[in-house]
């Protein structure tokens, strides 16, 4: 569990330095990265996907939404949830998401065998899983 929380700093660290010059913050970073891939999702999912509390993922996607990055709009299925859409502005952040996880990526794969990289991405997908599954049940 040490080696874990010492990848996860130092992810963070590198986060920061890489986004020093954007303006963007690691959790802003990291919620562009999912809603490229999921435009739309609710601000309730988003913080599920993050495991980052609700109160916590509100003021992010509110100075997100004070910026112009996101906007957010009541789900038509559940007046109670809000969705979260990506902004014209947003996808400025696009390629430098991209960039950065592809460096990110290379550094760590650096030296390791393709197939290592394969089986530790699936163990630690499986580990996620259960984690959750742990907590949340």
């Amino acid at each position: 569990m040490k080696n874990i929380s010492i990848l996860h700093r130092q992810f963070m660290v590198f986060l920061k330095r890489e986004l020093q010059d954007s303006g963007l913050s690691p959790a802003e970073f990291l919620y562009l990265g999912t809603l490229y891939e999921q435009d739309g999702i609710t601000q309730d999912e988003l913080a599920r996907e993050h495991c980052i509390d609700k109160a916590a993922t509100a003021r992010t996607l509110q100075h997100m939404e004070r910026i112009g990055l996101v906007e957010r709009r009541q789900d038509a299925a559940d007046r109670r949830a809000k969705q979260v859409w990506l902004t014209p502005k947003a996808y400025q952040y696009q390629h430098l998401q991209q960039e950065i996880q592809d460096k990110w990526q290379t550094a760590m794969h650096q030296q390791l065998p393709p197939v290592d990289a394969a089986v530790f991405h699936d163990v630690l997908l499986h580990m996620v899983s259960r984690a959750k599954d742990i907590n949340d049940g």
